[in-house]
């Protein structure tokens, strides 16, 4: 049997040529697309999933982290306009000036990052899979996909990897990182139902319990599972489930999406023949697709540090703003949390987006150029909304002025973020 097999030449269709790409369409992707369509640009934005939102929607995480300082509020724009529309819409009761983090519902989101996509001009192009990058010399002249309709190009003079993964970053042959002998976990998201002591806590002598059956090896997870109240009643959300893999390698994510259910179930029926209130829970939801922590992270004219987060770092040219903790999962047990000071957050800088060597691509999200520590606090999805506002409006400025994202000026970025509401710089103190 081959080990390879010979393909025969082809000729692609281009089916697509917007001024602006925006690859994926999470958090990281809503805020490039939006901004840049804000920003005046024709923007194409190409997901692989049916909805707009990514883990937001697709990956069921209810909590949106982190909008604030616990003092003030340091992410506005496209972050700040999606949560109030939530808020409207009904699928919130949080605020993003208060609290670690806006509660909401993903069946709302999905409605509500469709229509601000589609209000500000973004043309979405869904189930549609990134396969390959069109390359002329050391610039990216746009992507390869697949879908339903077979195989295109798309071309732009700009393309944004908002993806989570950095598939453009792959396909495109830019450097990256990536950590793969022992990466953050996977996790499968879920809701439960019908519990009755709704809103009170496993307590701790069965905090004890759990702690004890997983340092025995005998507990369902490798974790305490993390339950949060949902504002309707009887419902918790669940991060409870912990995954090992690759997330870029199908088998590991095909066998993170078996174990991921496993888990879930096995769960719920621990809680059911151990926890007072949920003899009669039920599974209201479960993640349509398992959640991702880290995978490739570009390698940029700048990458950020666990010393960035925890020195409260700025930057000449910060595009963005970040409080969140340096949140680590262990792969098997434990989890490392550094909180950062009430009152004290840390700036993203423009270098960060823009890769070391290939043109024409900006990374925006959880692939943005940070290493293994400081990807724990920059991976969390308000500050993805926003390192996703500042790249799209970089790539609608650069394909206006037809300049290599690189040789943007910065100071009317900056100026151009301001005016769509982003917050750039550390509040005053109170």
């Amino acid at each position: 049997m081959p080990h390879d097999i010979s393909e025969p030449a082809r000729r692609t269709p281009v089916i697509a040529e917007p001024q602006v790409l925006v690859v994926g369409a999470g958090p990281a992707g809503l805020g490039a697309a939006i901004g840049a369509a804000r920003a005046g640009a024709d923007v194409l934005l190409v997901e692989k999933h049916g909805c707009l939102g990514g883990m937001l929607t697709a990956g069921s995480v209810i909590n949106i982290r982190q909008f604030n300082d616990f003092r003030a509020l340091i992410i506005g724009g496209v972050a700040r306009d999606l949560v109030e529309r939530i808020r409207v819409a009904g699928g919130t009761e949080s605020v993003p000036e208060e609290g670690e983090y806006v509660r909401h519902d993903p069946e709302v989101t999905k409605f509500v990052a469709q229509e601000m996509a589609l209000e500000a001009g973004v043309r979405p192009l869904l189930h549609t899979q990134v396969v390959g990058a069109v390359r002329e010399g050391s610039a990216l002249r746009g992507i390869l996909v697949e879908n339903k309709s077979g195989r295109g190009a798309i071309l732009a003079p700009v393309v944004v990897d908002a993806s989570g993964d950095g598939d453009v970053i792959y396909h495109s042959g830019a450097a990256y990182e990536q950590d793969t002998t022992a990466p953050q976990p996977m996790t499968l998201a879920f809701v439960i139902g019908g519990v009755t002591n709704w809103p009170q806590s496993l307590g701790p002598a069965l905090r004890a319990r759990i702690d004890e059956e997983i340092a025995q090896g005998t507990f369902v997870t490798t974790r305490p599972p993390a339950l949060f109240p949902m504002w309707r009643k009887g419902e918790y959300y669940a991060n409870a489930t912990r995954i090992p893999g690759d997330c870029t390698n199908a088998w590991d994510l095909t066998n993170g999406e078996i174990t991921g259910r496993r888990q879930v179930m096995a769960l719920l029926d621990w809680l059911r023949a151990n926890a007072p209130g949920y003899e009669r829970a039920f599974l209201l939801s479960s993640a349509p697709q398992v959640g991702l922590r880290e995978s490739r992270r570009l390698r940029g004219l700048y990458t950020m540090t666990r010393a960035d987060i925890v020195g409260y770092a700025d930057f000449s040219d910060h595009v963005a703003r970040g409080a969140y903790a340096i949140d680590i999962h262990a792969p098997g047990r434990g989890t490392e949390m550094v909180y950062l000071e009430p009152g004290r957050s840390y700036g993203i800088p423009y270098r960060a987006l823009v890769p070391a060597e290939v043109d024409g691509l900006l990374a925006a999200g959880r692939c943005i150029s940070a290493d293994h520590d400081a990807l724990g606090s920059v991976r969390v999805m308000a500050t993805c909304l926003a390192t996703g506002e500042a790249a799209g409006v970089a790539a609608a400025l650069a394909a206006r002025q037809g300049c290599a994202p690189r040789a943007l000026d910065v100071p009317a970025l900056q100026e151009a973020l301001r005016a769509q509401g982003a917050i750039l710089e550390a509040p005053a103190p109170a």
